[in-house]
C-alpha cells in the first residue's frame, strides 16, 4: 500500500492530567493518547459491541462474545462487487479451549489509541490469556497474537455469507445506490465468494466480480461511446484473502486449529483487491503481500511507531467536564478517520469501514453488507472528512479524494459535451466510483426524456461539488507547498472545473454569467438563478488561484483567471429588520425542499465571509437568520459559528454534537445515524470541523487564534496553518500563553482574535 510522506513537525507532546503538555523535540510519551483509550470490563452481547480498527485501507469490527469467541469482520476501501457495492471481505472467528470468555470471569477489553492496537485479557490468575490485535500499517494484513498462562487448543474460522449468486431486491437493492429501484427488466446480483482449503494451515478466500454494471449504466446514460475514457473499477476486480496461522492443520474447508495444545500463537489474515486477468495473479499478488507482514512482532512495534507519529501531528485537549467529552471525541473521530482514510478510495461518509449488521440500529434485517445510501459518492458528505485534514496535518489521508475525482475526469469532461455542448468538468453531486450518475439518479425510465435530463430534483442542477474540490485542493497546496501537486493537480482541476461554468452558461448585458438552470443545493430547486454556493466558490477559488505564485502559473490561464472573476456575479444580499442579509439565490422561488442553509456557502467553506474578512457583521446576521437550525449529521452550523466569531454558539453546537453517539452500540463514536447510517461520517467530521475552526482560521496570509473560544474553557492544542505552519499553545482563563509558532518568521501573521 503505498502511504504518502506527511510534513515533519518539531514539537512534541506527552500525555498527562487533563489531557497534553509540552515536551522536547521529536519524542512522544508512549502513553500520549491513553487518557482516551476506551475500555470495556465485560464481553459484548454482538456486533453492536465492536470496536473499529484499521490501518487506513483494511478496517476491522472487533468484539468478543460473552461465553464465546473473538470475532472481527474486515472490510477494505475498495472491496466493490458487480454492482458497485462496498463488501465486508468477510469475517473471522478465533476459539479458543479452554475458554477463557466464560460469564463472569476476568476481562478487558482496551482500545490502545497511542500504540494502534486492541489488547484483550480474560481469565483467571494462572489461567490468563492475552490478546492482541492489530493492522499493519504499511501492509493490508491483520495481526491476532495470543499468549496463554495454560495450553489451548486455538481454531481460527473464516466465515462467509455470500455462498453463491444472489439477486437483491427490497431494502437489499437500496444498499447499490447505483441500482436502487432497477425495473424488474434488470437483473441486479453478485456472485458468491469462494472458499479454498489452502495453503496447509491457512484458508484462502476470494470474491471475483463475474460481470461489471459499468456498460449498462453508461449506455443508460448515453455515453456509451466514451466507453474508453472510462476505467472500469468493477470487472474483474478481486477481493478476499488468506488467513495463516503458522504451525496449525486444517480443521473443515474454512478453518485451521493448532496442531497440539500451546501457550503462544500468531494469527495473521493478509487482504487483497485487484482487477487482475486471472485468479492466480491475484493470489500471486497476495503472496507478496502476505510475505511483507510476516514478522508479528516486529510488524507491532513498526505499529506503534507509526501511531505515535500519527498523534504527534496535532492534538487538541480541553480541560474540565465538558471538555473532557469534547476531548475524548474529537480523538476518537481523529481515530476512525485515520482507520480508513488512506486507501484507494475516499472514506465512505455512510458508515466507512466499520458497518455491522443493520438490525443492531434500527435497520432490516440483512447482513453487514447493507448502508443506508449506498455505494455512491454524495459530494455534500464526502467533503467533511477532508475540509478536516488540513488543519491537523492528515496531508496523507487527502490523496484517495483527489485521486478518485481525478480518474473520473475524462468521462465526466465527455459527459459534459456530449450533454451541454460546453466544455470542462462537471461532477455529479450522487457519483458512482467510475464517474456516472447512479442510475437511479439518472432515471430508469427515459420516456420523453432528454440524455442531459437527470430526473432526481434533490441533485440534478448542483454545480458547485467542482468548485469544492479545487478548495480541497488550494487548502492542500497553500499548507504543504507541494509545487509537484499544484502544477500536476490542482491547476489541470481548476482549468477544467472553471472552464465548465465559462463555457456552458449565459451572460447578461453586463456580461456577467446567468447560472441557470441551477438550484441551491437540495433545498432551493424552483426558478433558481446564481445560486450562492455556485457564486461563492467561483469568488473564493477564482480570487485564492490569483495569489498563487505567479512563476507557477501560465499568464493565459491568469488571464482566463481574472476574464472570469469580471464575469462572475455577486454575492445576493438584501436587508431584512434593517440588517443585511446573505441570500439563497440572486433570485429563487422560496418553497424549500430539504433542510440546509445554502447562503451560509460564504462562509464555510468558501471563506467569503467572517472572522479577518469584512463585513463580520453581514456575515453574523446571515447566521442568526438561518432557516435551519440543526447540529447533527451533515449539518454545518458548528463550523460557520466559529468562523463567524460566535463562542457561546460554537460550544452549545459542539457539545451537542459530541452527546450524538448510538445508545445502541458500545463504542462512544458511533454517531447516528442521523441522515444517513452509522457510524456517521459526516457528523464525526463536523465535530473535528467545528472544534479546530474554534481555536484557528487562516485567512489570506494571516492566522487568527482563538475566533469563537469559550472563556471558561482552558485547553492545549498543536495545529497545522498555511505555508508549512505549525501554532502550538495552551489557552489558560481566556489567555493565549505558551504560544510557539514554527517557522518562527511566521510569529508576526498570527493574531489573538480580539486582543
Amino acid at each position: 500500500m503505498h502511504l504518502p510522506g506527511q510534513l515533519p513537525t518539531t514539537i512534541a507532546v506527552v500525555a498527562c492530567g487533563a489531557w497534553l503538555v509540552v515536551g522536547q523535540a521529536n519524542q512522544v510519551h508512549p502513553s500520549s493518547a491513553a487518557r482516551y483509550n476506551v475500555v470495556w470490563t465485560t464481553p459484548s452481547h454482538d456486533a453492536s459491541g465492536a470496536m473499529p480498527i484499521g490501518n487506513g485501507e483494511v478496517g476491522l469490527n472487533v468484539w468478543v462474545e460473552e461465553g464465546g469467541d473473538l470475532l472481527f469482520y474486515i472490510a477494505r476501501t475498495d472491496a466493490w462487487s458487480e454492482i458497485s457495492r462496498l463488501l465486508k471481505l468477510g469475517r473471522v472467528r478465533i476459539a479458543l479451549s479452554p475458554n477463557p470468555f466464560t460469564k463472569g470471569a476476568p476481562f478487558s477489553q482496551e482500545l490502545n489509541l497511542g500504540e494502534g492496537r486492541i489488547d484483550i485479557a480474560a481469565g483467571a490468575s494462572g489461567k490468563q490469556v492475552r490478546l492482541s490485535v492489530f493492522v499493519d500499517p504499511d501492509h493490508p494484513v491483520v495481526h491476532v497474537l495470543g499468549e496463554s498462562d495454560q495450553p489451548l487448543i486455538v481454531r481460527a474460522g473464516l466465515e462467509v455469507w455470500r455462498s453463491g449468486k444472489r439477486q437483491l431486491t427490497g431494502h437489499e437493492l437500496a444498499s447499490s445506490w447505483t441500482m436502487r429501484e432497477a425495473p424488474p427488466s434488470v437483473e441486479v446480483w453478485e456472485s458468491g465468494d469462494i472458499v479454498e482449503p489452502e495453503p496447509a494451515d491457512g484458508v484462502t478466500w476470494y470474491h471475483r466480480n463475474a460481470y461489471s454494471v459499468v456498460p449498462m449504466t453508461l449506455e443508460r446514460q448515453g455515453l456509451s461511446r466514451f466507453a474508453a475514457s472510462v476505467t472500469d473499477p468493477l470487472l474483474g476486480r478481486t477481493f478476499g484473502g488468506r488467513l495463516l496461522a503458522e504451525g496449525f492443520v486444517r480443521d473443515g474447508p474454512s478453518a485451521v486449529r493448532s496442531a497440539a495444545p500451546t501457550r503462544r500463537f500468531r494469527v495473521r489474515v493478509a487482504t487483497h483487491s485487484s482487477q487482475t486477468p486471472t485468479v492466480p495473479a491475484w493470489k500471486a499478488e497476495l503472496d507478496a503481500l502476505a510475505a511483507r507482514s510476516s514478522d508479528p512482532t516486529a510488524r507491532r512495534a513498526a505499529t506503534a511507531r507509526w501511531w505515535t507519529d500519527f498523534w504527534n501531528r496535532s492534538w487538541i485537549g480541553v480541560d474540565g467536564a465538558e471538555g473532557e467529552s469534547v476531548t475524548r471525541a474529537y480523538v476518537l473521530q481523529r481515530w476512525m478517520t485515520a482507520g480508513a482514510g488512506r486507501g484507494r478510495y475516499p472514506v465512505k461518509f455512510n458508515g466507512s469501514l466499520f458497518t455491522v449488521d443493520p438490525q443492531f440500529t434500527e435497520g432490516p434485517p440483512e447482513n453487514a453488507d447493507w448502508r443506508r445510501w449506498g455505494d455512491c459518492y454524495w459530494w455534500q458528505n464526502t467533503r467533511l472528512p477532508y475540509f478536516a485534514m488540513a488543519a491537523r496535518g492528515d496531508f496523507d489521508q487527502l490523496a484517495s479524494v483527489f485521486r478518485m475525482y481525478s480518474d473520473v475526469v475524462p468521462l465526466c469532461r465527455a459527459r459534459v459535451t456530449s450533454y451541454f455542448g460546453a466544455d470542462g468538468v462537471a461532477f455529479p453531486e450522487t457519483m458512482t466510483v467510475f464517474g456516472t450518475w447512479g442510475n437511479g439518479d439518472y432515471g430508469w425510465d427515459r420516456t420523453g426524456h432528454q440524455p442531459n435530463e437527470v430526473l432526481n430534483d434533490y441533485v440534478r442542477h448542483i454545480w458547485q461539488p467542482g468548485l469544492e474540490l479545487t478548495t480541497l485542493m488550494l487548502d492542500y497546496y497553500e499548507h504543504t507547498l507541494d509545487t509537484t501537486f499544484l502544477e500536476k493537480q490542482l491547476l489541470p482541476m481548476a482549468h477544467d472545473v472553471l472552464r465548465y461554468f465559462h463555457t456552458r452558461f449565459a451572460r447578461d448585458a453586463a456580461g456577467r454569467l446567468v447560472i441557470q438552470p441551477t438550484q441551491s443545493v437540495e433545498t432551493y430547486w424552483y426558478e433558481v438563478v446564481n445560486d450562492t454556493p455556485t457564486v461563492a466558490g467561483l469568488r473564493s477559488v477564482l480570487a485564492r488561484l490569483q495569489a498563487l505564485p505567479p512563476a507557477r502559473v501560465p499568464a493565459p490561464e491568469r488571464d482566463f483567471w481574472r476574464s472570469l472573476e469580471e464575469a462572475t456575479p455577486p454575492l445576493p444580499i438584501r436587508s431584512e429588520d434593517g440588517q443585511p442579509v446573505l441570500l439563497p439565490a440572486e433570485r429563487f422561488n422560496p418553497k424549500r425542499t430539504n433542510v440546509e442553509n445554502p447562503e451560509l456557502y460564504a462562509i464555510w467553506p468558501f471563506g467569503l465571509l467572517g472572522v479577518g474578512r469584512p463585513d463580520l457583521q453581514l456575515a453574523v446576521s446571515t447566521f442568526n437568520r438561518r432557516a435551519e437550525k440543526a447540529s447533527v449529521g451533515w449539518q454545518y452550523d458548528g463550523q460557520t459559528a466559529a468562523a463567524v466569531g460566535l463562542a457561546d454558539e460554537s460550544r452549545r453546537l459542539l457539545l451537542g454534537k459530541v452527546a450524538n453517539a448510538n445508545p445502541r452500540h458500545r463504542f462512544p463514536a458511533m454517531w447516528g445515524p442521523n441522515y444517513d447510517w452509522l457510524p456517521d461520517q459526516d457528523h464525526g467530521a463536523n465535530i473535528m470541523l467545528t472544534l479546530q475552526g474554534m481555536l484557528l482560521r487562516p485567512v489570506g496570509g494571516r492566522i487568527y487564534l482563538l475566533p469563537a473560544w469559550p472563556k471558561g474553557w482552558n485547553a492545549q492544542f498543536k495545529l497545522h496553518a498555511p505555508a508549512r505552519t505549525v501554532v502550538e499553545g495552551r489557552v489558560i482563563d481566556g489567555e493565549l500563553v505558551d504560544l510557539r509558532v514554527t517557522p518562527s518568521s511566521r510569529r508576526k501573521d498570527v493574531t489573538v482574535w480580539g486582543r
